[in-house]
């Protein structure tokens, strides 16, 4: 595929929830290891995650995300490119709050 192709494909993508950008520092944990990383995107429903070592984190795999900011929150692994995974949290009034406190204390 060529780069104008990708770029159109993207575009056309429809999100569930608007991403934010962030710098949020944590950790994320499978039961295949842990590894210290950055949120990159933020959004209601998931977590754009850069890992500093390999976990062998896998689509499908539960995780935890812990971070000063965002406090404690699971999810499902949806995807894994290099360094990055994409996590869809596990979505509760708990979740939202927590989400919510980070926009209204941090941003």
């Amino acid at each position: 595929m060529r780069f104008e192709e990708v770029m159109a494909f993207r575009e056309s993508v429809q999100r569930a929830s608007a991403r934010n950008e962030t710098k949020i520092t944590g950790m994320v944990t499978c039961k295949t290891g842990s590894s210290n990383g950055v949120v990159k995107d933020l959004s209601d429903e998931g977590i754009c995650f850069q890992l500093l070592f390999d976990i062998g984190a896998r689509m499908g795999q539960e995780v935890t995300i812990r971070s000063e900011e965002l406090g404690f929150l699971t999810g499902i692994v949806r995807w894994s490119r290099g360094d990055r995974i994409g996590i869809k949290l596990k979505l509760s009034s708990n979740t939202a709050a927590q989400i919510s406190s980070y926009y209204k204390f941090f941003r």
